[in-house]
């Protein structure tokens, strides 16, 4: 299926199709004090205990994943973690994804960028993950699924097929500032670094690089596209035998 760039807003009706795609991330959050951490896991708490309080719920929310969720059922279930409908307190959070493809020497990368949107009034985005799978394949298909419904964490997933195997993916980045991404169950600590590059292996291992860098930290998506196309490590890599 055609892959096309999709973003939506939290309280808008989730849609699917062979490209929810992402955004990334700033590599390093603001410098916090004792005293704002610990106003920041004050309001963290109160958030938690509103999603237990029943009339605090988002009813019409609620319905309109009952709806989507009866109406796309094979979706739902296709990805790592199986998404169900489950109810939250009303919240004003919205995520945003946008698919990232690279080739690198005649090498093709399918990816995608994770991020959240720093108000849900502009068009501010900052960028959490950048993830991108060696497929040599432009048209592998790739459907990730970026969450709002963990406000005010953001959590997405998904998966991409490459010869001999298939690449799941799972990630959570919580509002301090702290990410997480699992891929096939290696886990990547986001601190090190936002880009995550994985080399599937012809024997259905995978290898995998991680760099401290964002596209963020760019004018523009073209010049990070250059920086990771002249990457020494990423050269090496595909230089090695053993990739698909």
């Amino acid at each position: 299926m055609e892959t096309h760039p999709f973003q939506y807003r939290s309280h808008l009706l989730l849609t699917f199709c062979a490209a929810i795609l992402i955004t990334s991330c700033k590599e390093q959050a603001p410098a916090e004090t004792k005293e704002t951490a610990e106003m920041s896991a004050t309001n963290l708490e109160l958030n938690a205990q509103e999603h237990l309080d029943s009339t605090k719920w988002d009813m019409q929310l609620f319905q309109q994943d009952l709806d989507t969720y009866a109406q796309y059922p094979e979706v739902f279930k296709s990805f790592p973690l199986h998404k169900s409908p489950f109810p939250v307190a009303e919240y004003d959070y919205a995520v945003a994804s946008l698919p990232f493809d690279l080739e690198v020497d005649g090498h093709i990368f399918k990816g995608i960028r994770v991020g959240e949107y720093l108000d849900p009034d502009t068009d501010d985005i900052t960028e959490r993950l950048t993830l991108l799978v060696l497929t040599n394949d432009k048209n592998t298909p790739s459907i990730p699924l970026v969450e709002s419904r963990n406000a005010p964490y953001l959590t997405a997933q998904g998966s991409i097929e490459v010869p001999n195997n298939e690449i799941d993916w799972v990630f959570i980045a919580s509002p301090e500032g702290n990410a997480t991404l699992l891929v096939n169950m290696k886990l990547f600590d986001l601190c090190f670094g936002s880009t995550v590059l994985i080399y599937p292996q012809a024997n259905q291992s995978f290898f995998y690089d991680q760099i401290k860098d964002s596209p963020e930290n760019y004018s523009s998506l073209e010049e990070f596209e250059k920086v990771l196309q002249n990457h020494e490590r990423i050269m090496r890599q595909l230089s090695a035998e053993g990739n698909i």
